[in-house]
C-alpha cells in the first residue's frame, strides 16, 4: 500500500482553478506529507486554526486533491478511489450548504462523463447493481 500522494505543482493549478486562496492551500500543504514533489494526505489532517474556517474553502482543497487524484490515476482502481473522494466531498458539500462546491463538482462530473463514464456520483463505479426505481 502506499500514501495517496499528488504532483504538488499539479495540485498548486488544481487549487487555483477551484479558487482556494492561498493561505488555505499552504495550510493544507503544510499539514499533509510532502515528499519528493508530492504533497500525500496525512494519516490525521484536521484542521486546528482558528482563522481558516471557510467550509467552501476546505471543500475546494478536497475537490482539487481528488480531481488531480483522478487525473494522475494510472488504474482503474486508483480512478474508483478517486471518484469516490469526489463524490464524498460533492455529498458533504451539500450536506453543508456550500452550493457553489456542489454544483462545481456536478459540472466536473459531467465533463468529465467521456472518461470515467459513470453518469452521475449516486451511481457506482466499482460494481454493477440492479437500479433502485
Amino acid at each position: 500500500m502506499t500514501i495517496i500522494a499528488v504532483d504538488k505543482a499539479g495540485l498548486a493549478e488544481e487549487m487555483a482553478a477551484w479558487g482556494v486562496p492561498m493561505n488555505y492551500a499552504r495550510a493544507f500543504t503544510a499539514k499533509s506529507t510532502d515528499e519528493s514533489g508530492r504533497i500525500g494526505l496525512h494519516p490525521f489532517f484536521f484542521n486546528d486554526t482558528e482563522h481558516l474556517t471557510s467550509p467552501r474553502h476546505w471543500l475546494a482543497i478536497q475537490a482539487a486533491f481528488w480531481c488531480r487524484a483522478y487525473r494522475e490515476a494510472e488504474g482503474r482502481e486508483a480512478q474508483i478511489e478517486s471518484l469516490a473522494g469526489i463524490r464524498a466531498t460533492f455529498y458533504t458539500a451539500g450536506a453543508l450548504g456550500v452550493g457553489e462546491i456542489k454544483a462545481l463538482i456536478q459540472e466536473w462530473w459531467r465533463r468529465t462523463y467521456v472518461v470515467h463514464q459513470v453518469p452521475a456520483p449516486n451511481f457506482s463505479a466499482a460494481v454493477t447493481l440492479p437500479v433502485i426505481h
